[in-house]
Parts: structure tokens; sequence; C-alpha cells
């Protein structure tokens, strides 16, 4: 009997559907939303507020339900007034509890949008039989669902954000940054705070039928993420959070398709594999280069303490220099093997024979001497380590040996270090 893995409907030549010209419109739509989450989300990602991206996605169910239960129809225009309307109470009630109660913020946002998720929930079971109100696409998001007027609507409030964000760039940066270098310069901080509120709102109201309410933040949160992994400048960070979330959402309707499953999680997944993307192969702040960068370092570090022991161990013979290194700096012989034949081809330990310091090796390795004194000189005279404690401590700063001069300068130049020995010039 075939197994219900077997059974998965998989059409992978269904990856360029979303273009066709039936399901254009949602394509499009998910692309905005996806675009104008990722910029927004870049200040929600630095100014800590994932949270608060949650609880606004949630809070905004109880204002679409009421104002279907007002209106009897779900045009999109009257749900986005009542969501808007629901997301700045979510704001609002927030920094209420916050400001009189002893509730922290991350505990005030997860008590008032539950609260206000479950009044949605509550008032959609409340709703008489026979309603047609799709919870479900509200909750996860059909981009198949999407009609002009959805489109239409996406395509203002996306040109609208950009163009405030644009606008008022400088001020939302430096209160994302610096609220309290802000509020000394006059910028209303609250005022700014609601005004990316009420963007939020918007657009997350705008594409609840692209992703829903309960994974749209996801589409805040984690295009803004990867492009965070990637740079240190906000600017190019804005522009990378938007090209990612446009991304998500474009391939994310392939897979949708390619799986016959639900866009929004589909989206999702997508935008959660470039973040994985970013994670690993980020050249300043990826796992991966991150790895190379401790092993470069790991290689530097016993290169030197190698180049030190020979110094103070002199020429070692070629049958017993691997045993006598091996327990002098206790490392496994094979690496210890790697380390020497390293050390010969950067011609600073002879390449044949007996193993021993190069002129080039001696020069290094005085280098290294002198930073190991001069540091425990430092750790006694200035930071009152005990003399017979310094050693260790030495060990681990010695590598920095650029700061040798000043450190030198420092100490006002000492000839011996606490032990007695000799500092070399």
């Amino acid at each position: 009997m075939p197994t219900l893995l077997a059974q998965l409907n998989i059409n992978p030549g269904d990856w360029l559907l979303p273009w066709d010209s039936f399901y254009l419109k949602g394509t499009l739509c998910s692309i905005l939303v996806g675009l104008t989450c990722g910029v927004l989300g870049a200040f929600v990602v630095l100014r800590r507020m994932a949270l608060i991206g949650d609880a606004l996605s949630h809070a905004v169910l109880p204002g679409v339900v009421l104002t279907f239960m007002l209106t009897g129809d779900t045009q999109p225009l009257p749900l986005l007034a009542g969501a808007m309307g629901a997301g700045l109470l979510a704001a609002v009630l927030i920094n209420l509890v916050t400001r009189h109660s002893r509730t922290k913020e991350d505990s005030s946002i997860g008590v008032v949008f539950t609260a206000m998720f479950a009044v949605g929930i509550l008032l959609t079971n409340s709703l008489p039989q026979g309603t047609h109100f799709d919870l479900k696409c509200f909750l996860f998001g059909d981009a198949l669902q999407v009609g002009t007027a959805d489109l239409t609507l996406m395509t203002i409030i996306s040109a609208a954000v950009l163009g405030l964000v644009v606008l008022l760039y400088h001020r939302l940066k430096l209160v994302s940054f610096d609220p309290l270098v802000a509020a000394a310069m006059g910028v209303s901080v609250g005022v700014t705070h609601y005004l990316l509120m009420g963007m939020l709102s918007a657009t997350v109201v705008a594409g609840l039928k692209s992703t829903g309410v309960v994974l749209v933040v996801a589409m805040v949160i984690t295009p803004a993420s990867a492009a965070y992994q990637l740079t240190n400048r906000f600017a190019v960070m804005l522009w990378l959070s938007g090209l990612f979330g446009a991304i998500s959402a474009a391939l994310g309707m392939s897979v949708a398709f390619i799986f016959n499953a639900s866009t929004g999680p589909a989206m999702v997944i997508v935008a959660t594999g470039i973040f994985g993307l970013a994670m690993l192969l980020s050249p300043t702040h990826g796992v991966i280069f991150e790895r190379l960068r401790r092993g470069k370092l790991a290689r530097h570090v016993r290169n030197e303490d190698l180049l030190k022991a020979l110094y103070r161990l002199g020429p070692l013979p070629e049958p017993t220099h691997r045993a006598t290194l091996a327990d002098h700096l206790k490392i496994q012989p094979a690496r210890l093997a790697r380390t020497v034949a390293r050390l010969r081809r950067e011609g600073l330990v002879t390449p044949h024979g007996s193993v021993a310091l190069t002129d080039a090796g001696t020069a290094h390795a005085q280098k290294m001497v002198r930073a190991h004194r001069l540091w425990e000189t430092y750790l006694t005279d200035r930071a009152g380590v005990a003399p017979d404690r310094v050693h260790d401590q030495a060990e681990r700063l010695e590598h920095a040996h650029d700061l040798n001069d000043r450190l030198d300068e420092m100490l006002g130049r000492p000839d011996t270090d606490p032990h007695g020995s000799e500092i070399p010039r």
C-alpha cells in the first residue's frame, strides 16, 4: 500500500503558473506585501519590536470581523479601516498597561494581543450559520482570493508607506537608533511610534489575503533579519529587506503551486530559507565565515606558539622534535606536523634536517617573547595580578603583538619582566 508521502501532490512544472494572467493579481499583491513588510521590518527589527509586530498582526482580527458584522461584506477598504482601528487600539492598550502596571512591555504585549485575538475568534464563532466569512483565508492567507480591489488597495498603501519612509527617513532612523537623542532634538517619539504602528497595521491588513494574520509577522521580521546579517549600513539594510520580502513572496507563490499548498506558509518558508542562507554565508556575521576566521586565528596562534617554543628550546633533531614539541605545546602530533610544514613554507623554520628557526623565524619569535614579557609586566604593575599568576593570562594576550610598542611606552620601557627575565628590545 503506498504511503502518504508517496501520494503527495507535487507538480514541479507549475512553478511559472503564478505569472499566468489568471493568478497575476495575487502574485503582484503578494510581492507588494513582501516589499512593504520588508522595509517596515527593518525599523521593527532595529527597535526590537518583533513582539509588537506579532501583536498587531493578531490584534487586527476583531477589527476585521466587527467591520464585516457591521457592513455585511468583505470589501477591502472598510476592512482596512476597521483593522487599522483595532491595530492602533492594541498599540495604545499595550502602552497603557506598561505605564500603569508592574507588567513589563513584553508581558503587556502578550496580554493585549492574545486577548484581542481571542475576541476576534469569539466574534467569528458568533456569526450566524451560513454567513460567508472565510476565517482560514484571513488567518493563513490565500493569494488566489485577491481581486482587483485588493490589488489596487495594496498598491496605494505600498506607495504611501514607501513614500512616508523616504520622506521621514532621517526621523524614523533617529528614533529607531536612539529615541532619547531624538526626543532631545525635538522629534516627537510618540507620534513617530504610532505612525510606524499605523503603517504596519495598514500593510498587515492589506496583505491579509496573501499571508494571513498568523504568518504576516514573519514577512515583517524574517527578511529584515536576513538583511541585518549582511550589512551594518541602515540604508543598505532597508533595500535588502524590501528585496528579500519581494523575492520571498514571488518564490513563495511558485512553491505554493508546486506543492499545491497555501500561499502564506510557502512565502514564510522561502523567507526563512533566505534568512538561513544569510546566517550561514554572511561575510561578516555568518556562521561559516566565523568558523573560518576562528580556524585562521587558531592556526596563527599555533604558529606563534611553535616559534616561541623553538626560540626557547633551540634546534631539535628531526626524529625527536615531534614528541618534544607536542608535549611542550600540548597539541596532537598530526596537527603539530601540519604547523611545522606551514612554517617551513613561510620560511620561518629550516626546510630540512633539524627543526630550527631561520633568521626571519627568530625575529618573529623575539617579538612574541617581548610581547609576553611586556604583558606580564603590565598585568603585575597596572592590573595588580600576582607575578606567579600572570603567565597564563599573558599567553592569551601576547598574540596582540601589534600593541607591543604602545605597551612598552606606557610601561616606561622596562628592561625586565616581573620574573627578572630580560625584555627583548
